[in-house]
């Protein structure tokens, strides 16, 4: 039997088959010549999920991978490295189909093959957040650090880049220093960035400047500023020497040789180079530097007579010219190249009399655009195959405000029960002084006692203190599936699963309504990764008054679950809150589960990352479910003590009040 029969990859290929025809029957015309390739029953069966969840996006694009397959055998080898490209496409090409399909029609699905290419990822993705704490200490905040786009391991890495949206793009593969500088490599290109944006003028017009003059201008920037970071940082004089090695046996005589030559020249005084070019840029540049080193305008003078200079020994600029040394960014951010354009290139506006109207009125012809206020929220997204987080994959949409607040009609108030026996918890802000008994003693009372004992009176005895205890706080988020399966009847009833969610929920925010305890309860249904819809019915500050209730009257079910964007929503909202206790209690009916998803257990895995998550946060999450059979799935997602099954529709609610009595009490 060959391993394209076995029954997880048969299983795989019919449920590929049920999502997208096409793609299945163009997959089996080529499976018997990639068997080979792919080695066993798991590739075979990843491959068959990979074009099943490209085809719940993208029929045309999954069509176009299953055209390719038999034409890429390099990347069979390596099925994970096309599972990120793959993604990689999906995500880069979101809202443009057309440029999704010339993706996986042409792109080059080896670029996630290359093993160093991904060593170096990993390693500056973990230093994500250092490098921005680094960029901080500059007093630059508010920028963001991505990576460029993959490319084949054969081109020369681009040079780091700075866009005009606050995105600092480093290469995906470090090239230039060795495994043991990579960290001063990225400091080093760090502490550059942050000099531009501290002592360049930017963004500059570009004009009619030739690439040569921008070049040199750029150069003489680039140690301009370094220069006055150094008189203020003086540390980085040695960081960026590091990687200036650049000389005339090693760089040679070309345009590129001779740049980084120069660079080292004005970076370190005790270089010799001997090239009169090069000695002429460190006298220009040092007399520059002499009289005002922060008059930008001077060095740009020097760059122009260095740009003569190179075009009196006519060499060329390289196509693939990057400024030097290798921490040094593509200089991008210091020119706007559209600040002049050529005359062909200018468009004339000419103004039509338009006749006045009442204000409000539009013509007929114009018309009317309704502006989506909703709010969307990217949220990353679990690839237990890759292992790996997929960044801003989920999007959560909210209601406007507006919406959120529509009057409706009141529901008679019902009485609050409470909760008793809260545990609480020492405040030592709170001090219980002049005790027989404590944990510390009460020096106040012990000077006292001291003094009636020396003047032969009666001394109290009271000499010990305590701290005060006070009760606990808690921020919890009621999280309700509201999926399409909510409004079925519980077996043996005629009760929906969603009237057992609200009763549950009227249970727990009627129970901990109060002044150390604030609920907020929300809902979520999903139509695929780009629609998670989350409805806040009550938030935290709000009472849980009879329009609150008349919103959670009106919930009804819908759509599917995509358990794991929803909780990373709900911990980002506890995130924001002080409390000595923070709780996420989903009610489900069942396992996470979503249209665009076909593989088994992707979004139970994803769920439990988000519960991984959450913990790191210092928040709980539990679960009440009345799926009977849900032990399997969400003893994985929640942990072996952090869910409750009610056995029945009556004891739902009841379950889930006893679970968070239990919480919060520890």
């Amino acid at each position: 039997m060959s391993i394209a029969e076995g029954p997880l990859a048969a299983r795989r290929l019919g449920v590929l088959r049920v999502v997208d025809p096409d793609a299945h029957a163009a997959l089996t015309a080529v499976l018997p010549q990639l068997v080979e390739l792919l080695g066993n029953e798991e590739n075979v069966a990843m491959l068959a999920d990979l074009l099943g969840q490209v085809a719940a996006e993208a029929p045309d694009a999954a069509l176009a991978l299953a055209g390719r397959l038999d034409g890429i055998p390099d990347a069979l080898v390596d099925p994970t490295g096309l599972r990120k490209w793959a993604v990689h496409g999906l995500q880069r090409h979101r809202d443009d189909a057309a440029r999704r399909l010339h993706f996986f029609m042409h792109e080059d699905p080896l670029v996630f093959t290359d093993r160093r290419t991904e060593h170096d990822t990993a390693h500056l993705l973990g230093r994500r957040e250092a490098l921005l704490h680094y960029l901080a200490g500059f007093g630059v905040e508010g920028y963001r650090i991505e990576l460029h786009e993959p490319q084949a391991a054969s081109l020369t890495p681009p040079s780091l880049n700075v866009g005009s949206d606050k995105v600092i793009r480093f290469p995906r593969r470090c090239v230039g220093a060795a495994a043991w500088q990579r960290d001063a490599l990225y400091r080093a290109g760090i502490a550059h960035v942050a000099a531009h944006l501290r002592h360049s003028p930017l963004p500059r017009p570009a004009g009619s400047r030739r690439p040569m003059l921008l070049a040199m201008i750029a150069l003489v920037e680039d140690a301009r500023v370094e220069r006055l970071m150094t008189q203020e940082f003086p540390g980085l004089h040695g960081l960026w020497g590091m990687f200036q090695s650049a000389g005339r046996e090693t760089s040679g005589f070309e345009l590129a040789g001779l740049a980084a030559r120069l660079t080292r020249a004005l970076h370190d005084p005790a270089y010799a180079d001997g090239n009169t070019w090069v000695e002429t840029g460190r006298r220009l540049f040092e007399e520059a530097a002499a009289l005002d080193l922060r008059d930008a305008a001077a060095f740009e003078r020097v760059g122009r007579t260095l740009a003569i200079g190179i075009e009196k020994m006519r060499l060329p600029l390289p196509a693939d010219y990057r400024p030097q040394p290798v921490y040094r960014d593509d200089n991008a951010l210091l020119w706007d190249l559209n600040a002049t354009l050529p005359e062909n290139e200018r468009v004339s506006v000419q103004l039509e009399d338009v006749e006045l109207r009442p204000r409000g009125e539009l013509p007929p012809e114009v018309p009317q655009i309704d502006v989506d206020m909703r709010r969307r929220t990217r949220h990353p997204e679990w690839d237990h195959r890759l292992e790996a987080l997929r960044d801003g994959w989920a999007t959560v949409i909210e209601p406007p405000l507006r919406a959120r607040h529509n009057d409706h009609a009141p529901i008679a108030p019902r009485p609050q029960p409470r909760v008793h026996g809260q545990h609480r918890t020492p405040d030592r802000a709170i001090r219980l002084n002049k005790l027989t008994e404590g944990d510390e003693l009460d020096l106040n009372a012990v000077v006292d006692n001291a003094i009636e004992l020396r003047t032969r009176g009666v001394p109290d005895g009271r000499v010990f203190r305590r701290h005060g205890r006070r009760r606990r706080s808690s921020a919890i988020v009621v999280l309700m599936d509201l999926s399409e399966s909510t409004g079925r009847f519980v077996p043996g009833s005629f009760t929906t699963v969603i009237d057992i969610e609200k009763r549950a929920a009227r249970v727990v925010v009627d129970a901990l309504a109060g002044d150390a305890d604030r609920v907020a309860l929300h809902g979520f249904a999903s139509n695929g990764r780009h629609q998670v819809h989350y409805q806040p019915i009550k938030d935290f500050d709000e009472p849980f008054g009879a329009e609150q209730q008349a919103r959670l009257a009106q919930v009804q079910g819908g759509l599917s679950t995509r358990m794991g964007a929803a909780l990373r929503h709900a911990s980002a909202a506890l995130a924001q809150q002080t409390a000595d206790h923070k709780v996420i209690v989903m009610l489900t009916d069942g396992e996470p589960s979503d249209v665009d998803v076909v593989e088994d257990d992707y979004l139970v895995e994803d769920a439990r990352h988000a519960v991984v998550g959450a913990a790191a946060r210092g928040i709980r999450t539990f679960c009440v479910t009345l799926d009977a059979q849900a032990d399997g799935y969400v003893r994985r997602i929640f942990g072996a003590r952090n869910y409750l099954i009610a056995d029945r529709a009556a004891s739902f609610a009841g379950y889930t009040g006893q679970a968070l009595v239990k919480l919060i009490a520890q």
